[in-house]
């Protein structure tokens, strides 16, 4: 029989909306928990395209978002059924399914307030959705800590995959038959062994508030941002292409040749006509842009042409202890950082709920930390030199090839999400960039690259308005017929620009 995905169908008619919604609302006012943030998301399809695999869980669906998709409910279910049957079997006090399962519809308008997807199915068979794959969780975590049983962490870190802490924590409460917060212990130590052994970063040594916890994904993710104090900064988010960004060669060359025309008699007919391919021209370079990682030289570069050495920061910080020192010495320090199989995931995921979090939810505390990193070490990062530089440090440990880690960091496309202030890590690709310019070498390269651009691109329109002449004088001489000079020359540089 077809798998029928509740999830899709959708509610027609006012009245049955306002119906349902008003009577949702009842029900998340009369349960006594707090609801907990919006922190759920579906990973924008933009990121999908570029690779499904690090987004959309291969085994194991959790949740509504993927719970139903055929391909995983036809090789999980009879095994989520069987951690299902041995967590309530091995359980000391005697509990039965449909205990837990009332248990977690009592907050079933709570948990739904946790995603952005709207969950148009009942309660029942929400409640028995979560309470399955809760129990599955918990035995599935259960048997990678105390019997060190491999599992997947990829999808079980993945973002649209995550479980809702307060269906966990409910459900614990219910095997394990009491209701204090002496539960909170128990799934930091569940989620603090995992995110310990899977974390690409050094965890923050201080006890994270877990009535702040959202999920696991979210509990790593506090653990690394946090391993220093810092203020929280607010965030916003620029349009594709928009805010400022460095010129394009090929375009200040085109605008330097326009002012140049510009002091030529008899030359306006022309100068409308570049201005024209000017302003197609900059549109194609700001789409170019977007895609384009943070203007910082590789660490090859930086060490080779400005002397920059690279080791690792003297103390167990985190994402934000990257510093630079310049004066007898340039020294510039990286946290550690480890990189396995699964770390693109790792990482991937938790860029896109510091992103989501920062833009979609009213919670506060979440800016931009991680994500800067990202962009960073997308930067630095161009060749298996650059990894081979870092691993030599100890900064980049791991089981990850250098092949592989370099497609990893260039595969990466830069955000458009800032933070009000100008960050440390900020000011520290402004100083490597100062110094890398500065040097002697670089300077003159690019005084020399600039010049030999004016004069290639001069030599080019010189040459082409001689033919444009040429031709348009063999053709019609002096008194030619219905025919503009002016669309001569737009169509003579549309093939030159093309």
């Amino acid at each position: 029989m077809a798998l029928v995905n509740p999830f899709s169908s959708l509610t027609s008619g006012n009245k049955q909306w306002v119906d349902r919604i008003s009577k949702i609302l009842k029900k998340q006012l009369a349960i006594k928990v707090d609801t907990p943030p919006l922190s759920i998301f579906q990973i924008p399809q933009i990121l999908k395209d570029q690779k499904p695999e690090v987004y959309v869980p291969q085994r194991i669906g959790l949740g509504p978002n993927h719970h139903f998709r055929p391909e995983l409910y036809q090789n999980m279910e009879q095994n989520k059924l069987t951690s299902v049957k041995r967590v309530l079997k091995s359980n000391k006090v005697q509990v039965s399914e449909d205990q837990v399962v009332d248990k977690v519809k009592e907050i079933i308008p709570i948990i739904c307030a946790c995603y952005d997807l709207y969950l148009d199915a009942d309660d029942d068979t929400l409640a028995w959705l979560f309470t399955i794959d809760s129990l599955f969780f918990i035995d599935l975590l259960g048997a990678y800590i105390d019997q060190k049983v491999a599992i997947d962490a990829k999808d079980i870190i993945m973002l649209e995959n995550q479980i809702p802490i307060i269906v966990l924590k409910e459900i614990q409460n219910v095997l394990s038959g009491n209701y204090d917060e002496a539960q909170e212990d128990f799934w930091e130590s569940k989620f603090g062994y995992f995110c310990k052994c899977h974390s690409p970063f050094i965890l923050s040594k201080e006890k994270i508030d877990f009535s702040r916890v959202n999920h696991l994904l979210d509990y790593m993710y506090q653990s690394i941002v946090t391993n220093e104090e810092s203020i929280s900064p607010e965030v916003y988010f620029q349009k594709s292409g928009s805010g400022p960004s460095e010129k394009d060669d090929k375009l200040e060359l085109l605008e330097m040749f326009i002012q140049l025309m510009a002091l030529i008699p008899g030359t306006k007919p022309f100068l409308q006509i570049f201005e024209s391919f000017m302003k197609t021209f900059s549109e194609s370079i700001e789409k170019m842009v977007t895609a384009e990682e943070i203007k910082v030289p590789s660490v090859s570069e930086l060490r080779d042409i400005a002397g920059v050495k690279f080791h690792l920061s003297p103390t167990d910080g985190g994402i934000r202890n990257i510093n630079f020192v310049g004066e007898n010495e340039r020294f510039c320090y990286l946290p550690l950082i480890t990189l396995n199989i699964d770390s693109e995931v790792i990482l991937r995921n938790l860029v896109a709920y510091e992103q989501l979090m920062a833009k979609k939810s009213f919670t506060t505390g979440y800016g931009l930390e991680l994500t800067e990193y990202v962009d960073f070490m997308c930067g630095i990062i161009d060749s298996v030199k650059d990894v081979w530089l870092l691993r030599e440090e100890k900064i980049i440990i791991g089981d990850l090839g250098n092949e592989d880690i370099v497609k990893l960091f260039n595969g990466i496309g830069r955000s458009h999400g800032k933070m009000n202030r100008v960050s440390d890590l900020r000011k520290t690709v402004y100083q490597l960039n100062k110094v890398y310019q500065s040097t002697p070498r670089v300077w003159v390269e690019k005084q020399l690259r600039a010049s030999a651009k004016m004069i290639t691109f001069l030599i080019s329109i010189s040459s082409t308005l001689i033919l444009i002449r040429e031709v348009y004088l063999k053709d019609y001489g002096l008194n030619p017929p219905n025919m503009n000079l002016d669309d001569i020359v737009r169509t003579t540089l549309s093939s030159f620009f093309h």
